[in-house]
């Protein structure tokens, strides 16, 4: 099969924290993966993400500005709109 992702992406398990303009609640996800150029977020059932947001995974101190590139079901894939420079290309283990 091709491989379309010009970064590799590492398979992870990870709560995020989504902020969606206009609405003062954070929506909670489980980040799937992740590269320095995007992430597959998956939502509970019945979340409605807009186009663009702010992400942060984990314990990060700073959300990232993300877009929607595409959607399935629970989940959704993001690019970042500037590349994430504290992301490591491959990550050790």
């Amino acid at each position: 099969m091709y491989e379309r992702r010009g970064k590799l992406r590492v398979t992870a398990t990870i709560e995020g924290h989504a902020s969606f303009p206009g609405i003062n609640t954070d929506a909670r996800c489980i980040v799937t993966n992740f590269s320095p150029v995007g992430a597959c977020l998956s939502f509970a059932p019945g979340v409605t993400v807009p186009r663009m947001f702010e992400l942060a995974i984990g314990q990060e101190p700073v959300a990232s500005a993300v877009r929607v590139v595409w959607r399935r079901e629970d989940l959704v894939g993001v690019a970042y709109t500037t590349a994430r420079s504290q992301v490591p290309d491959v990550i050790p283990g």
